[in-house]
C-alpha cells in the first residue's frame, strides 16, 4: 500500500551514530546533551524529525565508535543503543568512521602541523592510524556494524532502520587537488571511505534494513567543490564545527535523502512499521 511519507507524524524516531550526524559547531546543543558529544538542533535527524512531525531520541554523538553504541559508557552516557526500544519506530544510524580512525586520519593528513598537535581526536582515536592497527580495524568494521544492526533488531524488531552513509569529503578524481594533502594521503582517505560504505552495507544487511546511499549522492558535493556538503582543512575552535566534517547544507541534504528514501519504501508497502498501519 503507497503511503505518503505524512504518516509518519507521531512516531517514535531513535538517531544514534557519530559526529557525521551529531553535527557539532552547527547549531545550538541539544538541552541535556553533554557538551563533548557535540549534539546541535540542526544536525540531521532533528532536521527530519520536524520534516515529518517524528518524536525523536537523538543519542549520537562526536567521537562515538560502534562500541558506543553496543556497549560503552561515552562522555557519561549510556549506551546509544539503550535508547531503542520495543516500540521504536524509525531508527538512522551513521556510524563506524572512528572505528577506523576515518576523521582522524583526515586531520593528521590535512592540518598544519601545530594545528594537528592541539586539535588531533582522542588517542584511541589516533592508535587507529598506526598501520597494523588499522589494517585490524578495517578487517573487523563489517562484523562490528553487522553487530550493530543485530542488536538494532533485536531491541526495535518492528522498526524502519536506515543505515544512512558518510557523505563524501574528498573528491573521487584522484586528479583534483586537496587542499594540504599529498596525492597519496587523499587515495588513503578515499580508499577509507570505501571500507566505510561496505561496513555500512554489512550492517544494513545484518538488520533486515537499508542504505541510505548518501556517499554516491554527494560525490559532487566534496569539500572544495562549487556546492559542498562537507567542509575541508581549517583549524578549529572549542564548541565550534569540525574540520573534514558535513557543513549545514550536508545536514539538510541527508535529511531529504532520508525523507525521499522513506517515501520510496512506502511505495513499496515497506515504509512504515506495521503497528503504525
Amino acid at each position: 500500500m503507497n503511503r505518503a511519507s505524512a504518516d509518519w507524524t507521531g512516531a517514535r524516531y531513535v538517531a544514534l551514530g557519530s559526529s557525521f550526524a551529531s553535527a557539532p559547531g552547527l547549531g545550538t546543543p541539544v538541552p541535556g546533551s553533554p557538551p563533548e558529544a557535540g549534539r546541535t538542533d540542526v544536525n540531521y535527524p532533528h532536521l527530519l524529525a520536524r520534516q515529518l512531525q517524528l518524536s525523536l531520541t537523538d543519542v549520537t554523538s562526536s567521537g562515538a565508535t560502534t562500541a558506543d553504541v553496543l556497549w560503552r559508557s561515552q562522555y557519561g552516557q549510556a549506551p546509544q543503543a539503550d535508547a531503542l526500544a520495543a516500540d521504536t519506530d524509525l531508527v538512522t544510524v551513521t556510524i563506524g568512521g572512528n572505528d577506523i580512525g576515518f576523521a582522524a586520519y583526515l586531520m593528521a593528513a590535512g592540518l598544519p602541523p601545530l594545528a594537528r598537535l592541539k586539535h588531533l581526536p582522542s588517542l584511541e582515536m589516533l592508535k587507529a592510524l598506526a598501520p597494523a592497527v588499522l589494517n585490524r580495524r578495517l578487517a573487523l568494521l563489517p562484523a562490528a556494524m553487522a553487530s550493530v544492526g543485530q542488536l538494532i533488531r533485536r531491541r526495535s524488531p518492528n522498526a524502519v532502520v536506515l543505515f544512512v552513509e558518510y557523505l563524501t569529503v574528498l573528491p573521487l578524481d584522484p586528479h583534483i587537488r586537496v587542499a594540504g594533502m599529498k596525492p597519496a594521503q587523499a587515495a588513503a582517505g578515499r580508499e577509507l571511505a570505501v571500507h566505510l560504505a561496505l561496513a555500512t552495507e554489512a550492517g544494513a544487511n545484518a538488520t533486515g534494513g537499508s542504505v541510505v546511499r548518501v556517499a554516491k549522492a554527494s560525490a559532487d558535493h566534496y569539500a572544495g567543490s562549487d556546492d559542498p556538503w562537507t567542509v575541508g582543512a581549517f583549524v578549529p575552535t572549542e564548541g565550534g564545527p569540525l574540520p573534514y566534517h558535513p557543513n549545514q547544507a550536508g545536514h539538510e541534504a541527508v535529511a531529504q535523502m532520508i525523507q525521499d528514501h522513506l517515501t520510496r519504501l512506502a511505495g513499496t508497502g515497506s515504509g512504515l512499521p506495521e503497528r503504525m498501519g
